[in-house]
C-alpha cells in the first residue's frame, strides 16, 4: 500500500493544520492512470502511476494557493461538506465529511467506484491556515 501514498509538501509561512485526505487510484480503459480525492474534487493523471501522483501534487498546491490567495479555502471546504473547529479563519481542526456522503452526493464517485477497480487509502497532508 505504501506505494499509493500521496506525500503533500505545501509549504507556507502561516500555521499547518493536518488533515487526512481519501485517495482513490485508478486507471481508465484508455490505461491511463488516476489519483483523484473526492473529499476536494481534486483529480491528477498520467501515463503511470508516478505521473499521476505527480499531477495531483501539482493540482493540490495549485487548490491552496489560489483559495488562499482569494480567502476562499475555508468558505470551499465548508461547501465541500467540511466541518471546521475553531473559527473559519484559525481553524483548530479541519474534519472531511464521511465518504458514504461524498459518494451519495457526487455521482461522478460513485460512477468511480462502479466502472474502475480501484485501490483506496489515506493520507495525512498539511493544509495551511487560512490566514
Amino acid at each position: 500500500m505504501a506505494e499509493y501514498l500521496f506525500q503533500g509538501d505545501y509549504k507556507s509561512k502561516a500555521d499547518e493544520v493536518k488533515v487526512n485526505l481519501f485517495l482513490i487510484h485508478f486507471k481508465d480503459e484508455n490505461n491511463v492512470h488516476f489519483i483523484y480525492s473526492p473529499h476536494l474534487d481534486l483529480t491528477g493523471y498520467g501515463e503511470n502511476l508516478n505521473d499521476a501522483k505527480k499531477s495531483f501534487e501539482i493540482v493540490f498546491e495549485d487548490f491552496l494557493d489560489y483559495t488562499i490567495r482569494k480567502k476562499t479555502l475555508g468558505k470551499l471546504l465548508t461547501e465541500l461538506g467540511w466541518e471546521l473547529k475553531g473559527t473559519l479563519k484559525k481553524p483548530k481542526k479541519i474534519l472531511a465529511p464521511s465518504i458514504t456522503s461524498v459518494i451519495s452526493q457526487n455521482e461522478y464517485v460513485s460512477e468511480i467506484f462502479d466502472k474502475y477497480p480501484v485501490n483506496t487509502f489515506h493520507q495525512e497532508v498539511g493544509i495551511p491556515a487560512f490566514a
